[in-house]
């Protein structure tokens, strides 16, 4: 991946080149042996209490999702897979998380084998393997994940409430505006309106104005965490925030 070039750098290089760099992502050996096995299990999973017991399987199916991280929370799982869609008394439906929702209309219908459904297991398979590849990028440049995340979405939101809907989302716009770390700890309808003020959601539309503000963001990321990087004396003070500064090795009573 790209690793030490810094994230504006890095998003620059993947607007140009991102679909060769991922296409060979995708090609590694390692990647494609468990695209195999998902076909191959997807074919021979028949019913959704079959797939929460298969762990490698189930994985891979939250990872399309966004949701890998939720794998031992099996009771909140087994809801999205089964709970109706239409009820809107539903786990999913009274989460403010989009990722649930995605997941419960995909699988809350199902009858049957889960993953009988070729053009599920097509989208599973594509929706896996990009949060793979962001992911990849994020490990190499923090910020660059949820820059990728906020392009392949923000033109599907139209207002504020669709933003604050989404963690990653308003975490970028939050990054992009410069507004502080403290912005989070404002009661909604205060954020909101702050974010009602900033941000015109016509500019969304053009992919130009989208690209600006995420360097903004990245700009902004990367400048938050440059002092305790560049600077190596700011470890032995504690800078960068691990157990291993200065601080750590002389007690807190300064």
């Amino acid at each position: 991946m790209l690793n030490g070039v810094g994230a504006p750098v890095a998003w620059s290089i993947l607007q140009k080149k991102g679909e060769t760099l991922q296409a060979r992502f995708e090609a590694q050996k390692t990647v494609t042996r468990d695209v195999d096995r998902f076909r191959e299990r997807a074919a021979q999973i028949g019913s959704i209490e079959e797939l929460m017991k298969d762990r490698k399987t189930l994985q891979f199916v939250l990872e399309a999702y966004q949701l890998e991280g939720e794998i031992d929370k099996r009771a909140i799982v087994n809801k999205l897979l089964t709970d109706d869609p239409a009820d809107v008394r539903s786990f999913a439906n009274r989460m403010v998380d989009p990722r649930y929702r995605q997941i419960n209309r995909d699988f809350g219908t199902i009858e049957g084998p889960p993953l009988a459904d070729a053009a599920l297991v097509e989208k599973i398979i594509d929706q896996a393997l990009t949060n793979r590849f962001e992911k990849a990028q994020g490990e190499a440049n923090p910020g660059v994940r949820e820059a990728m995340y906020f392009k392949r979405l923000i033109a599907n939101v139209t207002d504020v409430n669709g933003l604050m809907s989404d963690r990653v989302l308003t975490t970028v716009a939050r990054g992009a505006l410069g507004l502080p770390d403290k912005f989070g700890l404002l009661e909604f309808e205060q954020q909101k309106r702050i974010l009602e003020k900033r941000i015109d959601f016509e500019q969304f539309k053009d992919p130009k104005q989208v690209d600006k503000f995420i360097q903004n963001y990245l700009i902004k990321t990367q400048n938050e965490q440059a002092p305790a990087a560049s600077n190596p004396m700011m470890a032995l003070f504690g800078g960068g925030g691990g157990s291993a500064g200065l601080l750590s090795l002389i007690g807190r009573q300064v």
